[in-house]
């Protein structure tokens, strides 16, 4: 009879679980169907909000237009229109996800939400799969915008454009989720928009290039999640290759996206009865010391940018010494190699002559004191008269020849002191002096002036040369042509 019992117990099948799939034990996968509940729930929410949703796909456009009437540049508007296509989604995504997420804190859905059999990675795909979708109709409207209507140019796809859009949008989000967890009412939220975003878009490089911000300011903007979304479309803006450089920003949003998520999760836990006093004061007092950090980045950045003026379209330079042939002949005795010192009047090879009985040599002299930095011809070699035959520098008096913005020459004054980078010593600050501003702009002096000669015309910015004195350095190694970045105290 035992025996039989435990067949009968060994055999017979399970009873079914009859309960509804929303009140059955949570699983330790994805449900699809909750994910795609919670996605439909927000984007019905969404799409009932009018207000959102002008603010989503007719707001960027609007400003996008403005913006595109201010600037007279068509390569200016290139520009920031590329990276605003970036910046609108990530500020709107972190805006609403941040009030959204706070209302549903603080309403005791999100309580509710996480009794039933929703875990937090269903709610969090679902709001991502939901803003996501809103982010490609903005990034859409908002590329159809500048590309048709504002002429809008970039090497890149726009498809790629709006890809990383909708990763920036997501970044937003996630980073919204988070900082939803440290605001107790809507108020709070708004305000991690100046403490958050706003130090994000000025370090990012929309308003000066990041190379030309101050050393510390360039390191922190590193690190901040936008740089990436705004890194990624100037690479789209740049070629139209998918580079290592576009994939490596692209895995750095969607890096700090993921991080900013795992963070947020963790704040995605139910309540049990009131937090202590001391856990409220520490969140409410989070927004002040973000705007207190953000406030002071804010007036650290205008007060460098006021303060001085940057390029980093210079170069180290030299009196040019070119030693020419006297006469025509084949020359010998050539000893002006690459690197040579020469000295003024300094015998550097002879030019035999042919063309009778004899064949009269001519002394070729060195015209200046300098170094050979260029070699243009072998001994043995026939030249004739005129002929340049090597360039050289002299080391001991080569400046910097920097190329200043006209929009920003009236701040460089001749004797303004100059803090000078010289790529090759990282690290080091050479400090100088402004010699001279060329009188012309530097298409003015070219070989090949630009001269519009169509009813078609595009004002470009031009750059005036500025010739700027080195003081000290001489027991370092610098030679005519590399690369430097200057700051001029205005």
């Amino acid at each position: 009879m035992l025996d039989s019992a435990l067949r009968t117990r060994r055999t017979a099948a399970p009873e079914p679980d009859t309960r509804p799939a929303l009140a059955r034990p949570r699983s330790r996968w994805v449900n699809p169907r909750i994910v795609a509940a919670t996605a439909r729930r927000v984007l019905t929410q969404l799409r009932g909000d009018h207000r959102t949703v002008a603010m989503l796909v007719v707001v960027p456009s609007v400003l996008l237009a403005l913006i595109h009437e201010m600037l007279d540049d068509k390569r200016a508007f290139d520009r920031t229109g590329l990276q605003l296509l970036g910046i609108f989604p990530f500020t709107l995504m972190f805006l609403i996800t941040s009030v959204a997420m706070l209302r549903e804190r603080t309403s005791g859905t999100l309580e509710r939400l996480l009794t039933t059999p929703m875990s937090k990675l269903d709610l969090l795909l679902g709001y991502g799969i939901a803003f996501a979708g809103a982010a490609a109709v903005q990034a859409t409207a908002t590329s159809f915008t500048a590309y048709v209507l504002l002429d809008l140019y970039t090497p890149g796809s726009p498809v790629m454009v709006i890809l990383v859009a909708i990763t920036g949008a997501v970044l937003g989000m996630a980073i919204g989720l988070l900082v939803s967890a440290f605001a107790t009412s809507e108020f709070q939220a708004v305000q991690f928009m100046p403490a958050i975003v706003m130090p994000q878009i000025l370090l990012g490089g929309l308003f000066q290039p990041r190379e030309q911000m101050a050393d510390w300011l360039e390191h922190i903007s590193d690190g901040l999640p936008l740089t990436f979304v705004i890194e990624a479309l100037e690479e789209v803006g740049k070629t139209s290759l998918l580079t290592s450089e576009l994939v490596g920003y692209t895995c750095g949003v969607i890096g700090s996206a993921i991080v900013a998520l795992a963070l947020g999760a963790a704040t995605l836990r139910r309540r049990a009865g009131e937090m202590p006093k001391a856990a409220v004061a520490a969140l409410r007092a989070v927004p002040f010391v973000l705007l207190a950090l953000s406030v002071t980045l804010t007036v650290a950045y205008f007060v460098d940018a006021g303060r001085y003026v940057r390029t980093d379209d210079a170069r180290i330079d030299g009196d040019r010494i070119a030693v020419t042939a006297t006469a025509s002949g084949r020359l010998v005795g050539w000893s002006a190699a690459k690197g040579a010192h020469l000295r003024k009047d300094q015998p550097i090879g002879r030019i035999e002559q042919t063309g009778g009985f004899a064949a009269p040599q001519r002394v070729l002299r060195a015209p200046a004191d300098g170094t050979v930095a260029q070699e243009k011809v072998v001994d043995g070699a026939y030249v004739t008269a005129g002929t340049e035959l090597a360039v050289a520098y002299d080391l001991s008096e080569i400046y910097v020849t920097a190329r200043v913005d006209e929009t920003d020459i009236a701040d460089v004054k001749p004797g303004g002191a100059v803090d000078i980078y010289v790529d090759g010593y990282p690290g080091l600050t050479f400090v100088g002096y402004v010699r001279e501003v060329q009188g012309g702009t530097s298409d003015v002096f070219s070989s090949r002036p630009i001269d519009n000669i169509s009813a078609s015309f595009e004002k470009e910015t031009q750059v005036i040369p500025v010739k700027i004195s080195i003081i000290g350095g001489r027991d370092l190694t610098l030679v005519p042509g590399m690369n430097v970045e200057v700051r001029v105290h205005r």
